[in-house]
C-alpha cells in the first residue's frame, strides 16, 4: 500500500504485478488521493491487519512512527539505498 505522496507509483506497481493499492483505496475505497487521511487512522489500519500490508512512504517522520510500531514499511530512501548498495556489489 502507498502513502498519499507515493499514489502515482501504485499503479505501476500493479502493471508489473504486484499487489498494491493506495492508501485511499484501501481505507476509503476511493482514488481522492486530496482528502487528507491521519497518520493515527492510517496506523489503525495497518495495526488492525498487522502483517499483512508493508505501507510505502515518502514521509520519513511517520515512517519513524511504524518503527517504533513495529508495523511493516519501505521508505523510497532506503529502497533507493538498497538497489544501488546490491548493484554496486555486483
Amino acid at each position: 500500500m502507498t502513502d498519499a505522496g507515493l499514489a502515482h507509483v501504485a499503479p505501476k506497481l500493479r502493471s508489473r504485478g504486484i499487489d498494491c493499492e493506495t492508501v485511499h483505496m484501501s481505507l476509503r475505497g476511493n482514488e481522492q488521493s486530496q482528502e487528507h487521511i491521519p497518520d493515527g487512522e492510517i496506523m489503525a489500519f495497518l495495526r488492525k491487519v498487522r502483517g499483512t500490508i508493508t505501507l510505502i512512504v515518502s514521509d520519513i517522520e511517520f515512517a519513524d512512527h511504524l518503527k517504533f510500531d513495529d508495523l511493516p514499511y519501505i521508505t523510497i530512501r532506503d529502497a533507493v539505498a538498497d538497489y544501488t548498495l546490491r548493484n554496486l556489489a555486483h
